[in-house]
């Protein structure tokens, strides 16, 4: 009975793992750990440590598919593909790439092998398009010269399609060279623009296998990068709007991950000041019906629903025992515009901000423009240090982001700024302050 135990545990035991095993001869005793993608995270899939010759084991979930990093402490790290294999690994030089070996690792040679195409291809294509104008005049070289430009852009693609329909590699490779294709079409070759968004919108965002890819954020940042390089800002917000809404919607059924990335994207666009991308985003997932946001998200989103322009703003008011600083009620202060900025000692951008301000202050001042400016500091010597030469009020309770105008205006990022009317009608979110005194300018 004894027995059939221990052969039911070694059973079961394979069902539930595989088996990598290792051959560093440079790396004695050294700590070796494998991290799963996960979203835009990752988590430890095992752990090991090299003998005094270099070789090593580790065994993963077999139920784990995607991308990990093996990576060695404090030496270096590489991106495999797991894919319920169990295989072998050789590194003679672990300052060199190129002697990494893989055994019995259809995935990570599938992966090797296109990575290796594409340079390949996309180095030709750089010296054919090139060459391509040089030789208008001459018509049989030009047709030869555009027959080897497709035939290269369809080495990679003629690659992937050779793979098996389960491989991981495939997927993988497709997603990677997407992201690398970006900024060499907005670059080089930006006609490519309307090819990479019909890509992008037909995704499946909701593909576990995307998930653990490690990719999501290259992705998802590239992309809205490249819309936002070439496209001006009408056609740019219709775009990015649509992708937005494509990828909402691939998410529908996984809303724990569709909130993920819509908190990541949200925070992506307001720290690019494409606000109106933000708002446009807040909303959707605001006004889903199938879908309860965790509270994070509603905190995160409320702000374009509660703060939108024609919306008034929350009251702040502060009771200073400082006497240096007045007491503030925003309500009962009379001028004619209120510019409501947040941020902080510790942020680099309020500082550089803070420079712009101090040119803009005097002039905004002469046409009874008020500016109030609540720091989320928590260091009161900080503060004090920071802003004790700033001709406007600044006002500080050292609460950081648990500082009540903070959460009531739902701030998320600094610098923020909000254009108030005398009413505090809110006018207009501002980028920065340039943007703020172009719109004042105007007005007055």
């Amino acid at each position: 009975m004894k027995k059939i135990f221990i052969l039911f545990l070694l059973v079961t035991h394979g069902l539930f793992a595989q088996t990598i095993k290792g051959s560093f001869p440079q790396l004695q005793n050294s700590e070796i750990l494998l991290l799963g993608f996960n979203g835009f995270a990752n988590k430890e899939l095992a752990k090991t440590t090299t003998d005094s010759i270099g070789n090593f084991e580790l065994q993963y979930p077999a139920a784990f598919v995607g991308a990990a990093l093996l990576d060695i402490k404090n030496i270096t790290s590489v991106i495999i593909l797991l894919n319920q294999e169990n295989f072998k690994m050789q590194w003679d030089d672990v300052k060199d790439f190129n002697t990494l070996q893989f055994s019995n690792s259809p995935e990570n040679d599938a992966f090797a092998n296109g990575i290796a195409i594409n340079q390949a291809a996309e180095s030709k294509l750089n010296g054919l398009k090139y060459l391509l104008p040089q030789y208008e005049k001459l018509p049989n070289q030009h047709k030869w010269l555009q027959e080897e430009i497709a035939n290269q852009e369809q080495q990679f693609t003629t690659y992937l399609n050779q793979l098996p329909k389960d491989s991981y590699a495939k997927q993988y490779l497709k997603i990677r060279k997407l992201i690398t294709d970006f900024p060499q079409t907005a670059n080089r070759y930006i006609e490519r623009m309307p090819e990479h968004e019909k890509d992008f919108n037909a995704l499946n965002f909701n593909d576990e296998k995307l998930y653990t890819s490690g990719l999501i954020q290259e992705l998802l940042e590239g992309y809205f990068q490249l819309m936002e390089s070439h496209l001006k800002p009408k056609k740019m917000y219709l775009h990015i709007n649509a992708s937005t809404d494509a990828l909402v919607k691939s998410l529908a059924t996984n809303t724990t991950f569709q909130q993920e990335v819509a908190q990541h994207l949200f925070n992506y666009f307001e720290k690019r000041s494409l606000f109106p991308a933000a708002e446009h985003l807040a909303l959707q997932m605001l006004n889903q019906t199938n879908c309860q946001l965790s509270e994070k998200s509603t905190n995160l989103f409320e702000q374009y629903r509660k703060l939108a322009v024609g919306k008034t703003a929350p009251n702040i008011i502060f009771e200073n025992k400082d006497n240096r600083v007045k007491n503030l009620n925003l309500k009962k202060l009379k001028s004619t515009y209120k510019l409501v900025v947040f941020g902080a000692s510790w942020c680099p951008s309020c500082q550089a901000e803070g420079l712009e301000l101090l040119k803009l202050y005097t002039t905004w001042k002469a046409k009874n423009v008020e500016l109030i400016y609540i720091s989320i500091d928590t260091d009161k010597t900080a503060f004090e240090e920071a802003y004790k030469n700033t001709p406007w009020q600044t006002y500080c309770d050292y609460k950081g982001w648990d500082t009540q105008a903070a959460k009531d205006y739902h701030i998320s990022g600094t610098p923020s700024y909000f254009l108030l009317d005398a009413n505090n009608t809110i006018l207009v979110r501002p980028n920065n302050a340039d943007h703020a005194n172009a719109w004042i300018s105007q007005k007055l």
